[in-house]
């Protein structure tokens, strides 16, 4: 049978969009992620912060949920982040652009903390984010 090719998980309109939102270009690193696995799932989905908790990632979010998103959290006042997966409760893993964080990877702990302590840092760049998931011994597909 034919092999089919893969269309790109975003196109260049969806990633201008995001770059409008936040008033800024998209790293490399995290415009490569976007255009591969947005929308899928990966077997390395699990990643111990410096403080060895375990944060699981289910799911890299849809192009459009994350441009959907970037925009609600600006409007609400949460910053400029955008949410690039999320875990099995529905947390968001960003990338933060704000001053205070900009760069570093936080989770969006929205239904469980109160919205001072909403935003958690867990890794203090993208790649170091990347580069830290592992896969589970003994996954089950």
């Amino acid at each position: 049978m034919k092999e089919l090719n893969i269309a790109p998980r975003a196109g260049k309109r969806y990633i201008q969009l995001l770059e409008n939102a936040i008033g800024s270009s998209l790293p490399g690193s995290l415009r490569s992620i976007i255009t591969k696995y947005a929308g899928l799932s990966v077997l390395e989905n699990t990643y111990l912060d410096s403080n060895n908790t375990e944060w699981e990632l289910q799911t890299f979010d849809h192009i459009a949920s994350m441009v959907d998103l970037t925009k609600e959290f600006i409007e609400k006042g949460w910053g400029k982040k955008i949410p690039f997966a999320y875990d099995p409760g529905g947390w968001h893993f960003c990338l933060s652009f704000d001053e205070d964080t900009f760069g570093k990877v936080v989770v969006n702990r929205w239904s469980d903390h109160l919205p001072e302590d909403q935003f958690i840092v867990i890794a203090d760049s993208f790649e170091e984010f990347i580069n830290g998931l592992t896969a589970r011994p003994n996954h089950l597909l």
